[in-house]
């Protein structure tokens, strides 16, 4: 009893120490939740609410009180860490560690008086701030039934916070021997895992062309405890998921981190103040945990963009990670005779780095020919950065790589398979340095581009393997368009499971159409005047010939207008979608004619002039201006949109702009559009004197 007597009163005189910061903590909660609330909903009354909004006064409320209070984020980290730092800066003093370990106590109960007393510098402040805020928020009439979950969960997620980071503090000065080394440790601390995740992230990329990553591995959001909280309060502000993860993540950290503070408080040598480690045994092992990935981060960044980058690469990491060596023992020992001796910890690093290197470099575990057994495969998905980026969707549904490709998993994957084995065969025969690509063009490719070694049209390809062990494994290609690409290609667009989850129209029911649109050769939007029946069967009748159209006609065909679906997304909101119409679309035409809006085409009665322009291989420009009506009626046919044209397989040619001049109803228009591939399109580039 008398024990906890003493360590109760001491609790109490430690904060009565340090009084002046309590205060000024107190303050500063004071001014973050009740005073800031108080502006807030003086504002928000103000405010007159929208129909089918929420209370301005109650959502104001709920911000100020809740995790959204962005201001409070900060305070607390900043004095989490400051009171961590003043509990335990005794240590950095022989005098006053002598004193306190020459107390009749033992060093757990030591390390209790200045942990608890700074729990409670922070704990009592904001509790007693939040009290106050809610009974403003009361007298404001901005309280809801949301607000005491919110401030529940905002007590207990701030409290998590404070406590993650002021335990990783005092781990730091435990650590350390002066102040400016547990800076740096207690910055370590916050940082390691994402200075390990870099590194590797950009070898990967620098290394490996067919790796492909659409989304951080889940274990990112747990590198930093201070990430980690942030996430978790986009996550719980966006309502689009559980904190729970984060919660038992916080909880675990802190405990984790806890016995190791007591641990290590146990067993520090008072003699420590002097020293920048408090224990010389971990030198070398700090040292080379934190030499190597800085290293090759830094290197990366450095060498990124070089002409021989591997080789500035090496002589990069080298350099860097001597320097940095010695900074290290020049911390350790404050001597610079010292860190420039070498050191076995020094040799370790650099021959770690040799074989990282070296086993990047020569591809050791097969990144790049990585092809699973067939009979290990349960599903495959792909997506053809060509075909499925030129088609447009309406913006509700998210329909990147990453979630096209988890819905159009097949079991009939053998057409994807072979696309996969050209893709290993065509890396295994090439010299990876002379590819010119880079795993960031990779993921940004929605087009088809030329190699300056053959010329050829290439093709971007994505293809995820689904193993039957659970595992999931992503691939991306960059191969030259081939007859026997187009013929795989061909095969997979037929497939249902592939075609369903490409194709707009999937994503948009005749029950959802509220007006339909289209837009002419003209570039003009007309609605369609119709009853529900004639213009859900024009829909139906369009969505059934965009299914049944192959690859092969896609590529063929020309665009002549678009079908324009709005649909109903919120109460004061409509979406429109322009699907295009090819010129193999005769029912829909038929339908679209008979319902009074005919797709209208241009005649060279229309037309004033065309306008084509385009560049030589010496890069000059080069423009000409058609007025002449034979030479129109020639190059009419070949005219075509080109939004929504596939690029895989296209005959659309980009090698000249064609610029349209026409009257329409006495007004002169003009209208930019493309020209497919035939002998008028020869003729004109001979014209031009085009290559």
């Amino acid at each position: 009893m008398t024990s906890r007597n003493y360590l109760f009163n001491s609790i109490k005189e430690n904060i009565r120490r340090n009084f002046y910061l309590l205060i000024l903590i107190t303050l500063g909660f004071l001014a973050i939740f009740p005073l800031k609330t108080i502006m807030a909903l003086d504002r928000a009354k103000a405010i007159i609410p929208m129909e089918n909004e929420m209370n301005p006064v109650k959502m104001e409320f709920l911000n100020c009180i809740g995790m959204e209070n962005n201001m409070a984020t900060i305070f607390i980290g900043v004095i989490a860490v400051l009171l961590g730092v003043i509990g335990f800066c005794y240590l950095y003093s022989g005098e006053k560690t002598d004193f306190y370990h020459s107390l009749p106590l033992k060093r757990e109960e030591l390390f209790v008086i200045p942990f608890f007393s700074g729990f409670f510098m922070f704990f009592v402040p904001y509790l007693l701030s939040v009290g106050i805020t809610y009974l403003i928020g009361i007298g404001y009439h901005g309280v809801s039934a949301q607000s005491g979950v919110q401030t529940i969960v905002a007590i207990g997620m701030n409290i998590l916070f404070f406590l993650e980071l002021y335990v990783f503090a005092i781990l730091a000065i435990l650590l350390t021997g002066n102040l400016f080394t547990g800076i740096l440790a207690f910055t370590g601390f916050m940082s390691y895992g994402w200075i390990v995740y870099g590194a590797y992230h950009y070898m990967n990329n620098m290394f490996f062309d067919t790796l492909a990553q659409f989304q951080e591995p889940g274990i990112t959001k747990y590198l930093s405890p201070v990430i980690s909280h942030l996430d978790a309060l986009d996550l719980w502000a966006a309502e689009i998921g559980s904190i729970r993860g984060y919660v038992i993540y916080a909880v675990v950290l802190i405990a984790v981190v806890l016995a190791v503070d007591v641990c290590i408080y146990k067993i520090r040598p008072s003699e420590s103040f002097h020293k920048s480690v408090a224990f010389q045994k971990l030198q070398p092992m700090i040292k080379v945990c934190a030499v190597l990935p800085i290293s090759v981060l830094i290197s990366l960044f450095f060498s990124a963009g070089m002409e021989h980058e591997f080789l500035w690469l090496c002589v990069s990491v080298i350099l860097v990670s001597i320097v940095l060596s010695c900074v290290f023992e020049f911390l350790f020992t404050m001597d610079i005779r010292k860190c420039i001796r070498p050191q076995i910890s020094t040799g370790v690093i650099l021959a770690v780095l040799a074989v990282v290197l070296a086993g990047y470099k020569m591809d050791i575990l097969g990144v790049d020919e990585y092809l699973p057994e067939k009979d290990d495969v349960e599903t495959m998905s792909v997506y053809f950065t060509s075909i499925n980026e030129r088609a447009n969707y309406p913006m509700k549904y998210p329909v990147g790589a990453d979630e096209q490709m988890e819905r159009n998993q097949t079991k009939d994957f053998d057409a994807i398979y072979e696309m996969a084995k050209l893709g290993v065969n065509y890396y295994k025969d090439h010299d990876k340095q002379s590819v010119d690509i880079a795993p960031a063009f990779l993921r940004t490719q929605s087009t088809w581009a030329l190699t300056e070694e053959d010329e050829s049209v290439m093709v971007s390809v994505y293809i995820r393997y689904h193993l039957k062990n659970g595992r999931t494994v992503n691939r991306a290609y960059y191969l030259p368009e081939s007859k026997e690409i187009l013929a795989l290609a061909s095969d997979i667009y037929d497939n249902w499971d592939y075609k369903k989850t490409m194709l707009p129209t999937s994503y948009v029911s005749e029950q959802d159409i509220e007006y339909l649109y289209v837009k002419d050769i003209f570039d003009k939007r007309l609605q369609l005047n119709a009853t529900e029946d004639v213009i859900d069967n024009i829909y139906k009748t369009y969505k059934g010939e965009l299914e049944s159209m192959t690859l092969e006609q896609s590529s063929k065909d020309r665009i002549l207008g678009y079908l324009s679906v709005e649909e109903k997304i919120e109460e004061n909101y409509n979406q429109t979608t322009d699907f295009p119409i090819y010129e193999s679309f005769t029912k829909t035409r038929e339908l679209l004619e008979n319902a009074g809006q005919p797709l209208k085409e241009l005649s060279s009665d229309d037309i004033l002039s065309i306008t084509c322009y385009g560049t030589r291989s010496n890069g000059e420009y080069v423009e000409e201006v058609i007025t002449d009506k034979a030479e129109i009626e020639e190059i009419l046919p070949s005219l075509t949109y080109e939004m929504g044209h596939y690029g895989l397989g296209s005959k659309v040619s980009y090698e000249l702009n064609f610029n349209i001049l026409f009257e329409d109803r006495g007004t002169q228009m003009q209208n930019n559009l493309y020209m497919m591939e035939g002998e008028a399109f020869n003729s004109l580039l001979e014209k031009l004197n085009i290559d």
